[in-house]
Order: structure tokens, then sequence, then C-alpha cells
């Protein structure tokens, strides 16, 4: 129910903030809603990341298919929504939507204590979510990449997102807590696999 709050919250915040961007500067930020979801997930880079790649792929394809085919108004918009959409679901049926690590005793990465014994040390599968970020955001990116260009869509995209969650920080303090400790940390998921001395196990 936390989750829902906030995120109607960060929408909210990312509609008032895109405005303000956009009368200040003259670019939009991928969509209205676009900020509000991203600046939720600015801690799992790897979905970020995933998210702009099926942008760009998504703008790939329709601005080739506009070559043969007469692409504008609510037919360039549905387009670009289904492709996006398409290409997402295609990408997490393939890795499944996710990633399980084992953090077990046995990997030496995890025995950082070596005065500890190995038997007395037990650590659950950690399964990592991966996909895009919401199903119809990238489309909404690709279809302003279309719009006003990749350079100034992502630089307005990164600035109001970053706006939006600096926003949350300040005014939920505890509920951004509360909401970033249910998702696993980047960081941390990166200390436990190299080993680092002071990650503690992730349950």
């Amino acid at each position: 129910m936390i989750t829902l709050n906030l995120l109607a919250l960060a929408i909210g915040i990312g509609l008032l903030v895109t405005l303000l961007v956009t009368e200040a500067f003259g670019i939009a930020a991928g969509g209205l809603i676009v900020p509000g979801y991203i600046a939720l997930t600015l801690m799992q880079p790897v979905n970020l990341a995933i998210t702009i790649v099926v942008a760009l792929l998504t703008f790939a394809i329709v601005r080739v298919s506009s070559s043969f085919m007469v692409l504008y108004g609510r037919r360039m918009t549905g387009l670009t929504i289904l492709t996006a959409y398409l290409i997402g679901a295609l990408l997490e049926l393939t890795i499944g939507g996710g990633i399980a690590f084992d953090f077990t005793a046995s990997n030496p990465a995890m025995q950082a204590d070596t005065g500890t014994d190995a038997l007395n040390q037990s650590f659950e599968p950690v399964f990592v979510e991966l996909g895009v970020v919401g199903y119809i955001i990238p489309g909404l990116i690709a279809l302003w990449f279309n719009r006003q260009g990749v350079i100034q869509t992502l630089s307005a995209l990164a600035i109001t997102s970053v706006l939006v969650r600096l926003v949350l920080i300040v005014v939920i303090p505890d509920v951004m807590i509360a909401h970033d400790a249910g998702q696993l940390s980047f960081i941390d998921l990166l200390a436990q696999l190299l080993g680092d001395d002071g990650a503690a196990p992730i349950q």
C-alpha cells in the first residue's frame, strides 16, 4: 500500500516538476508521468539502462518503419507504445524476469571472515528483478526521442527525475527509506559479489 501511495505522490510531484522544467528550458522529460516512475527506480541502474535501451530500440524501429509507412499523430503514438511494450515483454520473457544469485558459504567471495566456520554461514539465494520500468514508460520516452531528440529528452528526464527524488526525500524521508529498503540495492549487491568485508549477508 505504501508503494502505491508513494507512486501516486511521485507522479504528482513529477507532473509539477516537468511543467516547471518545460516552461524554463522548453524541453519535455519523455512524458508527464515518466519522471515519477524513474525517480523511484534511480537506485536500480540496471533496470534504468534496460528501459533506455528498449526506448532506443523502439525509436530506431519506428524511425525505420516510417520510411515505408505513413506514421503520424495517433498512429505514431500507438505504434511506438505498442512496439516498446512488445520489446519489453519479450525481454522479460527471455531473462525470466531477473537473475538469481546464490550467496553460499562455498562462494570464496562471501567468506570475508576467515575465522568463521563456513558451516555456520547460511545465505539464501537472492532474486534480482530485471526489466523495464513500467510497461508504457519506454514507449513514452521513445515517442519524445522522435519529437525532440535523444539528447534533449534524456537530459530533461535526468534533471526532472533527480529533482522529484530530492523532493520526495525532503518531504517523506521515512517512506523513502522504507521504499528503498524493500529493494535490493545495486551497491549492496556489488559489495556481496566482490566480498566486501563490511557487507552483511542479504536476507
